[in-house]
């Protein structure tokens, strides 16, 4: 686990530096893979199904916001459905149209959901945009998984329904052309019962995530995972609906698997070290639940080079050499005859202030006549000390 904070703090503090770089490259493999995933499923169009067009389209939206992204993609549509029909791509603007509006009028920052979720679907995995847009966004989120649903499935229905329509007769009928497009849309079952299990799961899922439970996101995950098998599962038995229930797990947990990745870079919590906290002020009580965040502390390193240079003497001539070895031993006798005279006048002095001592020593405490001492009554003064005592 240390290994994958690690991991997580690295990869943080490189997107911090490049973000300029990243950004680009990430805008730039989207629309490719958006653009290859419209002309896979269209592709009436020549010119656009060429690889160089797509990659100058995709170069384009690299330097854009995402909503241009979006609304490339929608042009591209449009031209593949002018060149299999001229009504179809009035209808197809029409609907394109209207998803726009609502688009931009309720989540007009959601532009990933509206291009990942006819991708998710196309890989066979789409369950995961509304478990990670129930984790990453809001419940207004719901509008633009929506959007992208109905985007899916008008491709496909345009593909499956429309071009054999097209090819069947020469002069087709333009109410027929119409009927069949709206009726081909509106009433697909099985669409209604995707729309129905993705709203719910980014609802489910966005409520348990904001919950103050412990592991509130581990358990969203896998409720909105599992909420979307069951919704499918059991609405295609209610409407008899043909589906592919192996794809419909493999999809559920694909959803599980992206769903814990996005908890692990945005959330990370650690409930083991939960805290709770009891305060109050004049109006309130305050309970507070705090959940610290996963966090590693960085080894500081100090690195010591130790480098083993020698210095380079400079180059002289043999007169130069010869010249310095004069003037050093020139010094030394100097500095040598020196030193000795300092040393004879410290041995002169020492001896002056000798001298002088013994002078002082002898003047100071004159020699005792033998007179002094023989007179002295001895005997007397101890008997005169005696008696005061």
């Amino acid at each position: 686990m240390t290994v994958l904070i690690e991991l997580k703090e690295k990869l943080k503090e490189f997107y911090g530096s490049c973000s300029g770089i990243i950004l680009p490259i990430v805008k730039f493999l989207l629309a490719l893979a958006v653009f290859r995933g419209i002309n896979s499923n269209l592709g009436y169009l020549k010119m656009l199904n060429s690889m160089y067009v797509v990659l100058i389209l995709s170069l384009i939206c690299a330097i854009l916001p995402l909503n241009g992204m979006v609304f490339l993609a929608m042009l591209v549509i449009i031209g593949h459905c002018f060149a299999l029909h001229m009504v179809i791509a009035g209808l197809a603007v029409l609907v394109l149209l209207v998803l726009w509006f609502l688009y931009l009028r309720f989540v007009p920052k959601d532009a990933p959901a509206l291009l990942l979720t006819p991708l998710a679907f196309w890989l066979h995995v789409p369950s995961a945009v509304p478990v990670a847009y129930g984790l990453a966004g809001t419940p207004l989120s719901v509008f633009s998984v929506a959007c992208g649903i109905v985007v899916y499935y008008m491709c496909e229905m345009i593909h499956g329904k429309m071009e054999p329509l097209i090819h069947a007769a020469e002069t087709p009928e333009i109410t027929a052309v119409v009927q069949e497009f709206f009726n081909g849309l509106f009433r697909n079952e099985e669409m209604l019962l995707v729309l129905m299990a993705c709203a719910l799961t980014v609802l489910l899922v966005n409520a348990i995530r904001h919950s103050s439970a412990d592991y509130a996101w581990q358990i969203s995950i896998v409720a909105g995972s599992v909420a979307y098998a069951v919704i499918m599962i059991a609405g295609s038995l209610a409407l008899d609906v043909q589906i592919a229930l192996p794809m419909v797990l493999i999809g559920a947990a694909a959803g599980c698997l992206v769903g814990f990745v996005l908890e692990f870079f945005l959330f990370g919590a650690d409930y083991t070290r939960t805290e709770y906290l009891e305060y109050d002020d004049d109006d309130y009580y305050y309970y507070v639940k705090a959940v610290p965040k996963f966090n590693v502390t960085k080894a500081q390193r100090r690195v010591t080079y130790i480098r083993n240079e020698k210095k380079k003497e400079p180059d002289l001539t043999d007169e130069e050499l010869d010249a310095l070895a004069n003037l050093g031993h020139t010094e030394e006798s100097g500095n040598s005859r020196d030193l000795d005279e300092i040393e004879e006048k410290e041995e002169i002095e020492e001896i002056e202030e000798i001298n002088e001592t013994e002078e002082i020593q002898e003047e100071e405490i004159p020699p005792l006549d033998e007179g002094d001492y023989q007179d002295v009554d001895y005997k007397n003064m101890l008997e005169d000390t005696l008696k005061d005592l």
